[in-house]
């Protein structure tokens, strides 16, 4: 029978804590300890390596001195609380020469006969995690984002199309009919040309908003808004025509923005379409479109004086998807919903101010982006 080595007490103890010293200093996190004043009193290799100093830089020195800034008053607070016998978990910046360092962190007083001695500290550096989440984050908004445009170019071809489309539909009709004067088969034939290359043209600009995603920023370009409010005008002059309605555009010089050409054309011809649409019926219909621009911005406002809206019944949904607002009044209700969610994706604002039976004024704000 084997028996047991007896060996001495003194030397148990001087091997533990030559394991625990090993342990302390080769534990792949970053250790340390903290006396009561939250100076660092042992520090292991990985702190060193972490912050790229000595030990003899560190022991001694403020935990704080190593903390971001902003992050001292949070630290301070769990640092007491770990100082009273708590046990803290936080996330904070650790400073490493220029860098920043996300580290987690956790605090674990150290008591003796019942009371706080020191308290002992244990981070790991999550940086590359938060960055990696960070990415994810960013790639994730990207293609909610993607997808909301997807949607939106969507009801821009259910909404937008429909107006030109329905012309030529009616257009083509007119000419199937029999005997009509030379001048009106020309007038139909030229209307006709009009709405088949303003279709053409709405066509490539949403071909080429949807490529964007995949060749850069592309589908962005300088917009120069008057030419796009007169160009919106042309395809809309049937339509101003029959509403015997006046156009004003007034305007600083060479208001032009970097920017999607689809989505500026479909904001101002809704707009346009909208002041037509709920005019007044006692009196002509007069519509002012101002453009201005400032260092950052450009601001677009479309006013009328049409029907107007009591902005406190309609103000919450009025740029709601299918909402309507005027019975007897074709429409699907989406116009103001696309407009709005143009301007949004174009990181702009739009505002309305309105009165009933005075008018209605919406303003935007659009970034210049140059």
């Amino acid at each position: 029978m084997i028996s047991p080595t007896t060996a001495s007490p003194a030397i148990d103890m001087f091997k533990l804590k030559l394991l625990n010293r090993m342990f302390f200093n080769h534990y792949p996190d970053t250790v340390f300890t903290l006396d009561l004043h939250y100076l660092f009193h042992t520090v292991n290799t990985a702190l060193c390596l972490t912050l790229q100093l000595e030990k003899h830089e560190l022991l001694g020195q403020h935990f704080a001195k190593y903390i971001a800034p902003e992050e001292h008053e949070k630290a301070t607070v769990h640092l007491l609380a770990a100082s009273q016998g708590q046990t803290e978990r936080f996330q904070t910046i650790f400073l490493k020469d220029s860098a920043e360092l996300n580290l987690k962190v956790t605090l674990l007083p150290l008591r003796i006969a019942g009371q706080t001695v020191a308290i002992f500290g244990i981070a790991q550096d999550v940086t590359e995690q938060q960055t990696r989440e960070h990415v994810l984050l960013e790639a994730t908004k990207e293609l909610k984002q993607q997808n909301e445009e997807l949607e939106l170019f969507r009801k821009i071809v259910a909404h937008d199309f429909r107006s030109p489309i329905a012309r030529l539909l009616g257009l083509s009709k007119l000419l199937q009919k029999n005997n009509l004067p030379v001048s009106t088969t020309q007038t139909a034939i030229n209307s006709l040309l009009h709405s088949a290359e303003q279709l053409d043209v709405m066509v490539k600009d949403l071909n080429q908003v949807l490529s964007m995603r995949h060749h850069g920023d592309e589908s962005r370009e300088n917009c120069y808004l008057v030419q796009l409010v007169q160009a919106c005008m042309a395809g809309l002059q049937l339509e101003i025509k029959n509403a015997a309605a006046t156009v004003h555009v007034v305007h600083q010089d060479d208001v032009h923005l970097f920017s999607v050409k689809a989505y500026l054309v479909s904001i101002i011809q809704n707009l346009l379409s909208n002041a037509i649409k709920y005019r007044a019926a006692d009196r002509p219909l007069v519509i002012t479109v101002t453009i201005t621009q400032n260092e950052c911005s450009a601001f677009i406002s479309v006013e009328d004086n049409g029907s107007g809206m009591d902005l406190d019944v309609v103000a919450p949904q009025l740029f709601g998807m299918y909402k309507r607002f005027h019975e007897g009044i074709e429409g699907k209700g989406l116009g103001l919903y696309l407009v709005k969610e143009q301007i949004r994706m174009l990181q702009g604002k739009i505002l309305v101010s309105s009165e009933p039976g005075l008018g209605t004024t919406f303003h935007i704000e659009l970034p210049l982006n140059r």
